[in-house]
């Protein structure tokens, strides 16, 4: 790749600081759209998607589907999405954002998550049964993840490589998950 992970942030070439309270890692615009390129050449080569299925099934598939778990459920309020990631960036650029911040955020998949007591106001999201099961830490931090992503403008790049990369290797997964609801 002949381009740059990040365009900013706190990050070094060795080392990723991610407690920064004054800034993130904003990634470079190209970077997502290359990773796809790179990491997804099993598409056209049936030998390549057989060696690395495998290896899908075993160390990707479950963070895979935990990313698009998580961001599903953003997604499925975008009011909300453009709202936090607009919050978290002003908290970063004034320098208040509290190290505990994404705490707020570990029972986001459970279906009584809400960003306000009364229920007039507060934000409505599609739940799927089963996505609480998700470790709670593990949710908080990739809320945080698809939140930066939103607020440095790569989010959909990142999102049509996940989508790219379920559809390859677990497509009866992405299938059941965007076939319509009736919750």
């Amino acid at each position: 790749m002949d381009i740059s992970i990040f365009e900013s942030g706190p990050h070094t070439k060795y080392y990723l600081e991610l407690n920064s309270s004054n800034a993130f890692g904003h990634y470079h615009p190209e970077f997502p759209i290359k990773l796809r390129e790179f990491l997804l050449p099993a598409k056209t080569n049936k030998t390549l998607y057989t060696i690395t299925l495998p290896i899908y099934e075993s160390s990707i598939r479950s963070t895979a589907r935990e990313f698009f778990i998580v961001y599903q459920k953003l997604d499925s309020n975008p009011k909300f999405f453009r709202k936090e990631a607009d919050r978290y960036l002003l908290l970063v650029e004034e320098d208040r954002l509290d190290p505990y911040y994404l705490d707020r955020f570990i029972l986001f998949l459970y279906p009584a998550f809400t960003d306000n007591e009364d229920p007039e106001e507060s934000s409505r999201f599609v739940y799927r049964k089963g996505d609480e099961s998700i470790d709670a830490q593990i949710v908080k931090e990739l809320v945080g993840f698809w939140l930066r992503r939103k607020a440095d403008g790569t989010d959909t790049d990142f999102i049509l490589g996940l989508v790219e990369l379920l559809k390859l290797y677990d497509p009866e997964f992405y299938s059941n998950r965007t076939a319509q609801s009736l919750n």
